[in-house]
């Protein structure tokens, strides 16, 4: 598995009052991206699964020079659509054992 460094980021927008937040941590959330199994890609982005939340490569640049192709972004079901979990689900259904 790609050793990567989560970022994990939350914003609250005040525009979005119902929307609930994960009480995950940084730590859990590092833990689980560790022990995550491989998805399929979404745009040409790894995908992996945990047991807390989906996790999607990101890109980091300073400019327009990419300094860190080894990151990704945690991606919580309950911070999201469900249009947008769903297609996590998809990338990774193929990949889960029956």
């Amino acid at each position: 598995m790609l050793a990567a460094l989560l970022l994990a980021s939350i914003v609250a927008s005040p525009n979005m009052p119902d929307v609930k937040l994960s009480a995950a941590t940084v730590d859990e959330l590092q833990t689980d991206f560790e022990s995550a199994v491989p998805c399929h890609q979404i745009d040409g982005r790894k995908v992996w699964k945990g047991a807390i939340a989906f996790y999607i490569q990101s890109f980091v640049y300073d400019g327009d020079r990419p300094v860190a192709t080894d990151a990704a972004d945690a991606v919580l079901p309950e911070d999201n659509s469900a249009e947008t979990v769903k297609e996590f689900e998809d990338a990774c259904a193929a990949t889960q054992p029956a």
